[in-house]
C-alpha cells in the first residue's frame, strides 16, 4: 500500500515510473522537470491514494499511456489515468476472478501461496 512506503523511497519509485512514462510518450524532459513532477506524483499518491499499491499505479501509467488522446504527462493526465483505473478496480471488485476484466489480472492471488512453494522444494 502507498501508505506503508516511505515518502523518499516513493518518490525514488516515483523517477522511475515517471521518466518510462516519458519516454513512452516520447516527451523529452530534463531533471528539473522529472523531480518536481515525480515530488508531486508522489505527494499525490500518499495524499490522495494512500490504499492503492504501488503496482496499481504502474498499471493505470500504463493503461494510460496506451489508451491516451493526449500525449503529455502532467498532473491532470496522471490523476484521470489513477481513477480510470481505480474505477475500473471498483466496477470489478464484485465479480468472481475469473470474469474480472483481464487488465485486472496482475491483482490475482491465484497460485502465490506456500502450496506453490511446496512443490517447488520437492
Amino acid at each position: 500500500m502507498i501508505k506503508e512506503i516511505e515518502i523518499q523511497e516513493l518518490t525514488l519509485l516515483c523517477v522511475q515510473l515517471v521518466s518510462r512514462t516519458l519516454v513512452e510518450l516520447g516527451q523529452v524532459k530534463d531533471e528539473k522537470h522529472i523531480v518536481v513532477l515525480s515530488q508531486s506524483l508522489s505527494n499525490d499518491l500518499k495524499e490522495d491514494f494512500p490504499n492503492e499499491t504501488f503496482e496499481t499505479i504502474i498499471h493505470s501509467f500504463r493503461r494510460g499511456v496506451r489508451d491516451t488522446d493526449r500525449f503529455v504527462l502532467n498532473v491532470q493526465t496522471y490523476y484521470k489515468w489513477i481513477k480510470t483505473h481505480r474505477q475500473l478496480i471498483w466496477n470489478e471488485a464484485s465479480k468472481e476472478p475469473e470474469r474480472q476484466d483481464k487488465r485486472l489480472k496482475y491483482r490475482t492471488r491465484k497460485n502465490t501461496g506456500i502450496t506453490s512453494i511446496n512443490k517447488l522444494i520437492k
